[in-house]
């Protein structure tokens, strides 16, 4: 497994030094911001805003390289290569998996420690921990739909696949916003702020709290599917 984890690497080492250095760049932006943007920053610079963009645009990162991590391997000859190997298949298809996955938790280790800086900048007044932990386990949710797909079809299909399940998710939103309960949005000043204390109330924090272990549980269920699916995907690869 080690060595496929590095041949990953190695074909895809210009994505992962990407990725590194925008999440550098945004926490380091992130970091900055508040010693700028002065007392007022979490108020009238909607910095609260600022800094949720920024770390959702860090984990959108893997996700946006993750297609070349599979178009590298779309042709016979690569996976009648990857089925010789001792893992066979199997051994192929759970190397990009772990491969994706320590993407995300590096990702997920920098803004970490990112936030802990912020937290201290700010006195203890802003933490966007909870946010940062539903944001990598929405990450692992949208990949575990989509790889199986990618697998199968190809990365092509498998973009329109992540597409209609981003529409799909906003439309539920959209339906929330229109019959659910909203008013702890609609009477706050500071949108984030408020949604970040409406993820704590008691209703909500509870199926919250299973979306991790949704997310991860949905995460290994999908690598035993792309594995079954894997040599049928092969047989549509050119040459």
């Amino acid at each position: 497994m080690s060595g496929l984890l590095y041949k990953n690497l190695r074909i895809n080492f210009s994505s992962c030094l990407l990725i590194l250095i925008v999440a550098l760049v945004c926490c380091a932006i992130a970091c900055v911001a508040p010693i700028l943007g002065g007392p007022e920053f979490m108020t009238e610079n909607d910095g609260a805003m600022m800094l949720a963009v920024l770390y959702y645009f860090v984990f959108m990162m893997p996700s946006l390289t993750s297609n070349l991590l599979f178009e590298s391997d779309e042709s016979r000859t690569a996976s009648a290569f990857a089925m010789s190997l001792p893992q066979c298949g199997k051994g192929h298809i759970e190397s990009k998996y772990w491969y994706i996955l320590i993407q995300y938790l590096a990702v997920l280790f920098i803004t970490f420690i990112t936030d802990t800086i912020i937290y201290g900048i700010l006195d203890g007044t802003f933490s966007a921990l909870i946010l940062l932990i539903m944001i990598f386990c929405f990450r692992i949710f949208i990949s575990s739909i989509e790889i199986p797909f990618v697998i199968r079809f190809g990365s092509q299909k498998g973009m329109a696949v992540k597409g209609l399940t981003f529409a799909f998710i906003f439309f539920l939103v959209m339906i929330y916003f229109m019959f659910g309960d909203i008013s702890w949005l609609i009477n706050s000043d500071e949108p984030l702020k408020a949604f970040m204390k409406w993820l704590q109330r008691g209703n909500i924090l509870f199926p919250l709290s299973l979306f991790p272990f949704f997310s991860i549980a949905l995460f290994w269920l999908s690598c035993k599917i792309s594995v079954n699916v894997f040599r049928k995907g092969a047989e549509n690869y050119e040459q």
